[in-house]
């Protein structure tokens, strides 16, 4: 599973693990055969802001130009777009939300903010901290993330005798990333529960808080 490295503005390594490795493993636990489902909505910022949006009727109806009463440029404020993803279970209940936002200034743009909009939605139900692909490593570059130079090749006398460290195994990754869930829904329903010691265990805690919401 590809896993991308990136320093932040504060010189913090972090990694990302790219959305088309994710949604795999989203859509077994929230896919439409179990009746959840995925929208977006794209929306401008402008819409977002009905008391900025009546300053702006109020300036042209008065035959001014915004700029002249202090306001934005009428074509800049309706430049960053804005993407809401929602996902909704089988009973048309939101499950959970996420939106991103960028300013739009080609057609790219707009399918960058819906794949950033997806992935931020996974994250919120504990499969992130691990983002990215094309269009997310620009999300990332608008945010200010650096990838970080590629590391030199060690000698060879220095490599010999020396074991790699071993991957973490898919079973401890499934588990890791069930325990996220479950702690997730654990803090939407305001309740507290113990990390599962296994992938079983962990799916039968999901399972009972999930359905504990359908009740």
């Amino acid at each position: 599973m590809a896993v991308i490295e990136l320093y932040t503005n504060d010189g913090e390594l972090v990694q990302y693990r790219p959305l088309s490795s994710r949604i795999r493993d989203f859509l077994g636990q929230y896919g439409p055969e179990k009746g959840y489902a995925v929208t977006t909505e794209l929306v401008d910022t402008l819409s977002l802001k009905p008391g900025l949006m009546r300053l702006y009727e109020a300036a042209l109806q008065a035959g001014r130009k915004p700029e002249e009463l202090g306001l934005p440029a009428l074509g800049l404020a309706g430049e960053t777009g804005v993407c809401r993803a929602v996902l909704t279970d089988a009973h048309g209940r939101v499950v959970a939300t996420a939106t991103a936002a960028k300013r739009i200034q080609a057609y790219k743009d707009l399918e960058i903010l819906e794949t950033a909009a997806r992935q931020r939605l996974l994250a919120a139900l504990g499969y992130g901290g691990d983002v990215l692909d094309e269009d997310e490593r620009q999300d990332q570059r608008d945010q200010g993330f650096t990838p970080p130079s590629a590391p030199d090749a060690a000698p060879e006398d220095e490599t010999v005798g020396h074991a790699a460290t071993p991957a973490a195994s898919g079973t401890d990754a499934a588990l890791g990333m069930l325990n996220r869930q479950i702690q997730h829904q654990a803090g939407l329903r305001g309740v507290t529960v113990a990390p599962a010691a296994s992938v079983a265990e962990a799916r039968a805690t999901l399972k009972q808080l999930i359905g504990s919401a359908a009740a």
